[in-house]
C-alpha cells in the first residue's frame, strides 16, 4: 500500500481527484443555495401565470381550487369558476407529454361542456414548430369544442377536428390529449346547474 503512495502518479490523481470532490461540493451547495432562494419566486410567477391563462379562457370569473381525481394522469389542477355570482364552467390544468416535455396547458370548460379556451402556460417544445401551439390562431380551433377530439395533418372535415401544426404532430396531438383529458373531467364532474 505505501509503495503505491510513493508513486507520483497515483499521489497526483489522489490530489486532482481531492481537488475536483472540493469544487463539485462547493459548486453543488451554491446551486442549493440559488435554488432555496429563486423556489418561492418561480412558484410565484407559476402561480399568476395560472390566474392570467384562467383569466383569460373565462373573463371576469373568480376561481376556486378544487379537489380532484385523475386517473388520465394528464390533470394538475381543477378550479371551479363563478362569474356574476353564478357558475360559469371549470378551468382544468393540463400537463400532457410533447416533444419535448411536458406542456402546461390551462383549458377552460363551459357549463355546457364545451372548450370555451385554452392557453399555454408552460412548454419546451421547438422554436418555431412545436411552440406554435402558443399561438392564437391554433388554439382557437379548440373553442367550443366537446370531443372527442381527432388530430388531422391537414384540414378538418369533423366537428371535432384539430388540424396539426405543420411539422409537430406530437404536440399538436398532446394538446389535443390534455384538452381531451379535459373535457373528460368535466363531463364526469361538472355540478349541475339549475337554470
Amino acid at each position: 500500500m505505501s509503495d503505491v503512495l510513493k508513486n507520483p502518479f497515483t499521489r497526483e490523481l489522489i490530489r486532482l481527484g481531492g481537488t475536483l470532490l472540493v469544487i463539485s461540493l462547493i459548486v453543488a451547495g451554491c446551486l442549493g443555495f440559488v435554488d432555496a432562494l429563486t423556489a418561492d419566486k418561480i412558484e410565484a410567477i407559476t402561480e399568476q401565470k395560472t390566474q392570467d391563462a384562467m383569466s383569460a379562457v373565462i373573463p371576469g370569473a373568480q376561481f376556486t381550487e378544487q379537489k380532484f381525481t385523475d386517473e388520465s394522469g394528464l390533470i394538475q389542477q381543477v378550479y371551479s369558476a363563478e362569474a356574476s355570482g353564478q357558475y360559469a364552467g371549470l378551468c382544468v390544468k393540463v400537463a400532457p407529454m410533447g416533444f419535448s416535455g411536458a406542456i402546461g396547458i390551462i383549458v377552460g370548460i363551459s357549463p355546457e361542456n364545451q372548450v370555451l379556451g385554452i392557453e399555454i402556460v408552460s412548454s419546451t417544445e421547438t422554436a418555431g414548430l412545436g411552440s406554435r401551439a402558443s399561438e392564437p390562431e391554433w388554439r382557437e380551433q379548440f373553442v367550443g369544442k366537446t370531443g372527442p377530439l381527432t388530430v388531422q395533418k391537414n384540414t378538418a372535415s369533423g366537428e371535432n377536428d384539430i388540424v396539426a401544426i405543420s411539422g409537430a404532430t406530437i404536440t399538436s396531438k398532446a394538446v389535443a390529449a390534455g384538452v381531451q383529458a379535459a373535457l373528460d373531467y368535466a363531463a364526469a364532474n361538472q355540478p349541475e346547474v339549475t337554470q
